[in-house]
């Protein structure tokens, strides 16, 4: 049991890592390098991740999530002066729909994989972005919003017909989000790549990892 709570705690902070992986090299890539780091804000995404890799799995009840919620208000408070609004409230929104898919019925995973998988991580870095870059670029977002989209499609990917279809479907998006100027060309060349790959190594070699794998892999994707 404790070697159990020791991987979802690795868990936790990979996933709190993940969050960064883009937002941050994104910042160098750009040299907008003018940022500190903000110590109520990192407490803050730290929680996030912890509660989703960490304590969701323990079945917290109600009054753990009062008590939760009540440690993120007061973080939020003495960093009212420090921190974006619209940002502690981006945070706790997503600390908010984990909640939420904890009490959701087991025919509605599909909705609970959405939320854990594309929802929470996304915005949680682009409330990092908004943070340290102080403004939300839709260079930054699109790809950020596509890989997370990408890895729930490769999570769901069992060879279906209907999964064939949904890989054109995103990889038709990638074509269009280029035509549009929204993505290069090579962003999105790479993430149809990674997508065909990861598929293909799910249905032919049985290989399968979690979500937070292909995001990790992914966002140095959009990176290199």
């Amino acid at each position: 049991m404790d070697k159990l709570k020791s991987k979802k705690l690795l868990s936790a902070f990979i996933e709190f890592i993940s969050y960064h992986i883009f937002p941050f090299i994104f910042i160098f890539i750009h040299n907008l390098n003018n940022y500190s780091i903000h110590g109520f804000l990192i407490i803050m995404v730290a929680m996030v991740a912890l509660y989703k890799e960490f304590i969701l799995t323990l079945n917290p009840n109600k009054y753990f999530h009062i008590l939760y919620s009540g440690i993120y208000v007061l973080l939020a408070i003495l960093s009212l002066h420090s921190l974006n609004l619209f940002v502690t409230i981006l945070i706790f929104a997503q600390l908010a729909f984990l909640y939420m898919v904890k009490y959701l019925p087991d025919k509605h995973q599909n909705l609970v994989s959405l939320v854990e998988n594309f929802v929470v991580p996304s915005f949680m870095s682009i409330a990092l972005a908004f943070t340290y870059m102080h403004f939300i670029s839709v260079n930054f977002v699109v790809p950020l919003l596509l890989i997370n989209l990408a890895t729930v499609l490769i999570n769901y990917f069992e060879g279906t017909r209907q999964d064939y279809i949904e890989l054109a479907a995103i990889s038709g998006l990638c074509a269009i989000l280029f035509l549009l100027n929204y993505i290069s060309l090579w962003t999105a060349l790479a993430i149809i790549v990674f997508v065909v790959a990861m598929c293909l190594l799910k249905k032919y070699k049985n290989f399968v990892q979690s979500n937070l794998f292909y995001r990790i892999i992914g966002n140095l994707i959009l990176i290199i």
